[in-house]
């Protein structure tokens, strides 16, 4: 290490400086005039930098101590220009970047900054090692490569290959250490890391699509990433300890529930706030044909007529728990497609048909809702429905999942609704948004601040006060917590982004998860699941059973949700020849795993024998 003293820099520091030209800088210390990183650089320091705490962080390029002290600028040629420090919030003139450093002209309250006081002709960055970058003469109308803006403005420009970027751009500085919107310092870099290309990334401020080639600021602890151009945002961190905006609303849910159970209880509970509000406006209960003197038993149930229902009580017995016990079953609502537990242990059941109701959806949900009862449906009344197939599924307008449980269904309209929809909330809480509430509304075609899937038809929450904050249906309706029956440990919901050093697999499908995803993650385990294969959103339930006739062979085809085993798996209907992929519902043989779609017997082109 050599020393000398620098005289001419006491302008910039009170202190005496020495040239450190091997020292081993931290690797965020940044020059003080160019704000660029002076590991690897010739850079003083102070010589008081232990003993004196404001002194600490001074570092200053060799190369920037040599700039001339004093120049004169065409954009200010009443006075000479002096390089000094300059107050806390001070920006260039010219290009408007934060500057502590300045050729500033006191009088006028005129500032540039050095890279436009010297007019840097000649560049040499690392976001184009190839070549060096000349800086046009005149502003012009280009599309920078670096944040792929366009713009009318100074322009770098590479003449042997037009790579062409935004002065600014050119000097942004390599590091933010601390930006308002996130927890740790951002790293500028001038590519997508090839670690993270497997999967699409997202701004953490506009939540818009990255691309790959696009120089961009990136937290390697986080995987978090934000555009140069959102990266001067003033976007605060919402501190948890703080108080909300919506505490003044305690009587709003908070979503995502925490666990399963609790949306069968959301059901209940909002659906008798739905007939205490419209009480008096008309029949809103279900009527059951009770023609049997026990009064434990209905005899004609308007959703399964074929048999009675026989109220039961749902219980777990100690041989439950029995991990040898591969064979129990759960008990599905066929009305609310929820599980029956012992939380509302009370259900009606055809034993013979395998079919099942809460004592609540079977004697308890309205019949009809009124006009006006449905907030995002509010000009016509609906009534309770449910298809005579078990395989005859339709598609909710609110979440645009499939079901084939209870509906609720507007003539006009031709709406389906399912009964986890029908009783949402028109306002609620949510978890990862806490200083606002999110209200009801429909769907904006804009990408879902949670799910990252783009909420075109159907029904969202959305904030009010933060425009770019919107949730699906599909990102409200799953627990925050659950137990999966492929794991023995309970499952979390994780919300992106989730830190997880190398690459992890679904346990369900086998595929690549994203930590910038809504993901379940089990601790102890490490077991990963994606959220839509950690938890059914289809509801549809599975399993219903009919006997047909194939080639003059008996087949018993079951209701099977086939998932991908790999990005190009196809099914086949062995009777149509239609293709199926991705997530898709089809009959199988148990035996033979023969397929059929399940269009095939509601049309005729398959003939049911028997219905078990």
């Amino acid at each position: 290490m050599t020393c000398s003293e620098l005289p001419i820099s006491v302008y910039l520091h009170e202190h005496s400086l020495s040239l450190q030209e091997d020292f081993i800088f931290a690797e965020d210390a940044a020059c003080i005039i160019c704000t660029k990183r002076v590991l690897g650089s010739p850079t003083y320091t102070c010589v008081s930098r232990h003993d004196h705490v404001n002194c600490q962080n001074f570092y200053l390029h060799k190369s920037c101590a040599e700039f001339p002290k004093q120049i004169n600028h065409h954009k200010h040629t009443i006075h000479p220009l002096s390089l000094q420090p300059r107050p806390d919030g001070c920006t260039c003139d010219i290009c408007r970047r934060d500057i502590k450093v300045s050729y500033a002209c006191v009088d006028c309250n005129f500032d540039l900054c050095v890279f436009c006081g010297l007019e840097q002709r000649v560049l040499h960055h690392q976001g184009h090692k190839e070549h060096a970058l000349t800086l046009m003469s005149k502003e012009a109308f280009f599309e920078c490569d670096a944040c792929q803006e366009k713009a009318n403005d100074s322009s770098y420009v590479c003449t042997t290959c037009e790579f062409w970027i935004h002065k600014t751009c050119a000097f942004s500085p390599f590091t933010i250490p601390s930006p308002s919107y996130h927890h740790h310092p951002l790293t500028l870099v001038y590519s997508v890391p090839d670690i993270h290309l497997f999967f699409h990334q997202y701004c953490g401020i506009c939540r818009e699509f990255v691309y790959p080639s696009c120089w961009v600021y990136y937290c390697h602890k986080c995987t978090y990433f934000v555009h140069m151009k959102c990266s001067t945002s003033t976007i605060s961190m919402v501190n948890e300890n703080e108080a909300d905006d919506i505490d003044n609303e305690p009587d709003l849910v908070l979503f995502p529930l925490p666990s399963q159970e609790s949306i069968f209880d959301l059901i209940v509970t909002q659906c008798c706030k739905s007939q205490f509000n419209f009480e008096g406006e008309g029949d809103i209960s279900v009527t059951t044909s009770l023609t049997s003197n026990n009064p434990h038993i209905i005899e004609k149930h308007w959703s399964h007529q074929i048999h009675p229902l026989q109220l039961l009580q749902f219980r777990i017995f100690e041989n439950d728990s029995d991990d040898s016990d591969d064979d129990r079953k759960e008990l599905i609502c066929n009305g609310c497609i929820q599980p029956i537990t012992v939380s509302h242990p009370s259900y009606y059941a055809c034993i013979q048909c395998g079919f099942f109701l809460h004592s609540f959806c079977a004697t308890k949900l309205p019949q009809k809702l009124p006009v006006g009862a449905l907030h995002f449906h509010p000009d016509h009344s609906l009534l309770l429905q449910m298809k005579d197939k078990f395989y005859d599924i339709v598609v909710c307008g609110v979440c645009d999942y499939p079901t084939n449980g209870f509906y609720y269904h507007c003539q006009d309209c031709d709406i389906y609704v399912d009964i986890r929809c029908a009783f949402l909330p028109t306002r609620i809480k949510y978890k990862s948004h806490k200083h606002h509430s999110l209200v009801q509304r429909p769907a904006s075609n804009s990408t879902c601040s949670v799910t990252r899937y783009r909420n075109e038809v159907g029904v969202e929450y959305g904030c009010e006060t933060c425009s770019s904050f919107q949730i699906h249906i599909c990102g409200i309706i799953i627990p925050s917590r659950m137990e999966h029956r492929y794991d023995a440990h309970p499952l979390t919901l994780r919300y992106p982004p989730f830190f997880y050093e190398g690459a992890f697999y679904c346990e369900i499908c086998e595929e690549r998860v994203s930590n910038q995803d809504l993901l379940y993650h089990c601790s102890e385990s490490e077991h990963s699941y994606h959220y839509s294969c950690g938890f059914g959103l289809n509801n549809v339930k599975l399993g219903g059973t009919i006997k047909v006739i194939i080639a003059d062979k008996p087949h018993t085809l079951a209701l099977v949700m086939k998932m991908p085993t790999t990005k190009k798996s196809i099914h086949t209907c062995s009777q149509c020849f239609s293709f199926f992929d991705y997530f898709c519902f089809l009959l199988e043989c148990d035996g033979c795993g023969l397929l059929a779609c399940l269009n095939c017997p509601l049309s005729g082109m398959l003939q049911e024998t028997a219905l078990i």
